[in-house]
Order: structure tokens, then C-alpha cells, then sequence
């Protein structure tokens, strides 16, 4: 339920609901709804084979993530159902599945894990950790199955740390399917659906979805399918976020470059820390072209849309279409967002106040409950609209800067740390000398990024 939770506070006046058939993960995500104080969320314990006759809404967008490669044909017959008669009209779907041919090997994988733990009990945890330690054998020892295959390696980290529930799903359940483009696109055209976009932002644009030696390749193909499909052989490709609409109506590039421009859009790191070089599998793109270093620049100060960036004196000899498409460049690669309009110049940094306060109930939960569990943590930015990963390190500055204030922020660290039984690793200085160096590293770089986005705010005098 974290990701609905977090939706619900960005959005107030939007109404959500979270399906799913686990009852345990339905009572968890209710218990981070009452915490975080969201009326506007109803999760229901549903089996996915009811879907088809459950009364419900109908939506504006419905999300089906990391579902639909692991249950059975007719559980998927179902989601389609359920999506062909709530989805309105020109609503979005967003379907996250294990995709061909990189996810062949994970079938594989599950064969093996299968044999190897034949005899034991299929709901037995011991079997759980018997694939686990197998698999570990397997990675420590560098077996070419795993060094050869990037998927499975993605595969395994992905749910190594999981609960048993969870890994025994994916290991040992007898529905496992992964699908080509072309597939996922005639089903879902047959409920009604057109394919809008890939969620994973740079395979949308050719320059960064493949290599240079393909391009010219993909562009002589003829349709939206040959360009997804040949991609996904080019890359291997292991797993798809699409995007589709129900409608079949095709926006034309004059109506799209309207719309875009009209979008505003900010840098959500410092100008400082910007990385110049992103890497998109195979292929690298380098930032430090006029117009981006330009964009990078104003964005870092002033969030804004095409229509007013295009008239700021450095901008002007760049056309909007131009600009539009160094944005898509810029946002494929996390750093550069769309945003709320609120997000504006006149917010004061302040970096001097005594004390500060985590604005978002959402953000406090999430710190409460996740806090040492994992390397990063999501939060949101009421200001912005948007959610950002911040490591597990600023998240612990920041709430300890919330707790004790701006002087006691590198004791209450260490007595944090010191309480959850974490290792402070340091080289040559001392633990309190260690942790200053990191609080000033915070300070100066990621605090006030955190405050020009909301996440953490001075308290008034």
C-alpha cells in the first residue's frame, strides 16, 4: 500500500482503491492509511479470479504492477475484464509484466529450484531457504548462468531480501509466463486499448533504446509494434512498464507540442550534482550540450514550462519544439521532473533555522517504518507532486534534523544507529568525526534540495 498511500496525500481529491488477495498485505497497507491519516483510500481483499463480478468504480486510471506474468491464464482474463468495464473513456492502464525473450530465463530457473528442492513441502519455509542458499552458492561462486544472464541476476537480487511468502511465489508457483510486446498489445486491443508509451522513459526515443549501429534500423520500421518488438530482441529486454489508453484516437505532434509546453518541469537535484553522463543499458548520453547545460541551469532555480522557459534570454534562440525534446532527454533520466506549477523561484532556502519539521504524514510513516530496512527510501513532495528515492543515509539526517534540531543532529544519529544495532564504518577519523563529515556532506548538498521540495520545512519561530 505504499504507493497508493503516497498518491492519496498528493493528491487529496482524487478517490483510491487497492486490490488485492492477500489478506495480510491488505491489513498492512490499512494500518499505513490509519497512520498517515488518508480517508481518501479503500483497499479490498479480493481474489483476482472475482474480479470480473466485483462491483466497483469506474476509474480514471487503473495500475497493475508485477501481477499479471504470475497468475494463471484465467486470472488474467479476469484483469482484462475487470479493466474493459472500468476504465473510462481515454483512461490510463499501466501493466508491469515479464517480458521476452530476457524473462525466458527466469522459467528456467524456477525449473532448477524445483528440482533441487524436490520432497520438501511446498509451504515450507525451509524450502524457501533452500532455493536461497542455493541460488547464493550459485552468484558467490560466479556461475555462468548468472554471469551471462543480466535477468536472472536482476531477478534474484529483486527478491532475496523478500518475505518468505513472497519468494515462495515466485519460485515455486505453478503460473509463471512471460510475454512478447506483440502479445500484451493484441490483448490488450482487443478490450478496447491503445498502446500509448513505455513507463520506462528513454525506450520511448530510439537515440537512447538501442545502440547506434540499430538505429537507422529502427527507423525504417513501419509501426509502433516492429519498434517495441525489435528493441526488446536488441536490448534482451527482461521486463516492461507500458502504458495504454482507452481510445483509439492518435494526437497530433501540434496538439502534443501544445500540451507539453504547457507542462512545468524541475531539476530535482542541486545544479552541483547533477550527472552529466547517464548511462541507458548500452547506450551513454552526455549532458554537457549547450542546451542542456542551459536547462540544467534555469531549472536548478526556476521550475517552469516551455512556454515561459522559451522567452528567458537564455533560451531564446532555441525553438519550443527543441526544448521539448531536450526535456524528454533530461527526464529519461530521473533528474529533471514534471512538476506542480507551486514548485516556484520566490521559496525561500532556509538553512539557518533551529529546528525543522517533516511536512507530509505520508513521509513520517514511511521514515518510521522503513528506516535501516533498505538502502533507500521513497518520499514525497507535497510542494512538487512527485515522489523521489533519497538514500537511507539523508533519510537519517533529516529526521534526526527534525528530532533534535540543527545541534544535536550528529548525536542523536549515532545514539539511532547505536539503538537499531548499526555499524558506523569509518577509515582513519573516529565515529563522531566520521558523521560530522557526513551531516556537513547532507548539509550542504542534499538539505537544501530536500527544502526547496517540501520534504523537510524550518519551523516558525
Amino acid at each position: 500500500g505504499t504507493t497508493l498511500n503516497g498518491l492519496a496525500e498528493l493528491f487529496p481529491k482524487g478517490h483510491f482503491f487497492g486490490i488485492d488477495n492477500n489478506i495480510d498485505y491488505i491489513k498492512s497497507a490499512e494500518v499505513l492509511a490509519s497512520g498517515i491519516g488518508n480517508s481518501n483510500i479503500e483497499f479490498k481483499d479480493i481474489n483476482f479470479d472475482d474480479l470480473c463480478t466485483t462491483v466497483l468504480p469506474n476509474f480514471d486510471f487503473i495500475i497493475v504492477n508485477d501481477v499479471y506474468s504470475w497468475n494463471s491464464r484465467n486470472i488474467r482474463e479476469c484483469i482484462k475484464g475487470f479493466v474493459a468495464n472500468h476504465l473510462k473513456k481515454d483512461g490510463i492502464f499501466y501493466l508491469s509484466y515479464q517480458a521476452k525473450p530476457g524473462s525466458s530465463a527466469i522459467q528456467s530457473l524456477r525449473e532448477m529450484l524445483s528440482f533441487h528442492t524436490s520432497g520438501m513441502p511446498d509451504d515450507s519455509s525451509t524450502k524457501v531457504q533452500s532455493g536461497l542458499d542455493y541460488l547464493n552458492f550459485l552468484t558467490e561462486n560466479n556461475a555462468s548462468y548468472f554471469t551471462e544472464n543480466v535477468t536472472v541476476n536482476q531477478f534474484y537480487n529483486s527478491i532475496k531480501t523478500k518475505d518468505v511468502d513472497y519468494v515462495s511465489h515466485r519460485f515455486f508457483c505453478n503460473s509463471f509466463e512471460a510475454f512478447y510486446f506483440h502479445q500484451i498489445e493484441k490483448e490488450m486491443f482487443e478490450i478496447g486499448l491503445s498502446f500509448s508509451g513505455s513507463a520506462i522513459c528513454h525506450l520511448n526515443f530510439i537515440d537512447l533504446a538501442v545502440q547506434r549501429k540499430f538505429q537507422e534500423f529502427l527507423k525504417n520500421v513501419s509501426t509502433r509494434e516492429q519498434f517495441e518488438s525489435h528493441g526488446d530482441i536488441i536490448r534482451n529486454q527482461g521486463f516492461r512498464k507500458d502504458v495504454f489508453v482507452n481510445s483509439s484516437e492518435v494526437m497530433g505532434e501540434r496538439e502534443q507540442t501544445k500540451i507539453l509546453s504547457e507542462i512545468t518541469f524541475g531539476l530535482i537535484c542541486s545544479e552541483d550534482e547533477f550527472e552529466t553522463i547517464a548511462v541507458f543499458g548500452n547506450v551513454e548520453l552526455n549532458y554537457n550540450n549547450d542546451i542542456f547545460k542551459r536547462l540544467i541551469s534555469i531549472l536548478a532555480n526556476t521550475p517552469g514550462p516551455v512556454v515561459g522557459l522559451s522567452e528567458h534570454k537564455k533560451l531564446r534562440d532555441y525553438s519550443p519544439e527543441l526544448l521539448i525534446d531536450a526535456l524528454k532527454f533530461l527526464c529519461s533520466n530521473g533528474q529533471v521532473m514534471p512538476v506542480l506549477g507551486t514548485m516556484g523561484e520566490k521559496d525561500k532556502i532556509n538553512l539557518d533555522a533551529d529546528r525543522y519539521f517533516i511536512s507530509s504524514r505520508t513521509n513520517i510513516q514511511f521514515l518510521k517504518n522503513r528506516l535501516f530496512k533498505q538502502d533507500k527510501i521513497t518520499l514525497i513532495s507535497l510542494k512538487a507532486g512527485i515522489g523521489i528515492n533519497v538514500t537511507m543515509a539523508d533519510a537519517l539526517f533529516m529526521l534526526c534534523l527534525a528530532e533534535a534540531g540543527r545541534d544535536g543532529v550528529v548525536g542523536w544519529v549515532l545514539q539511532r544507529l547505536m539503538e537499531a544495532n548499526q555499524q558506523i564504518l569509518t577509515k582513519e577519523s573516529n565515529e563522531i568525526d566520521t558523521m560530522k563529515a557526513g551531516y556537513e556532506e547532507f548539509y550542504k548538498n542534499r538539505l537544501p534540495q530536500l527544502l526547496k521540495l517540501g520534504i523537510i520545512e524550518p519551523m516558525e519561530d
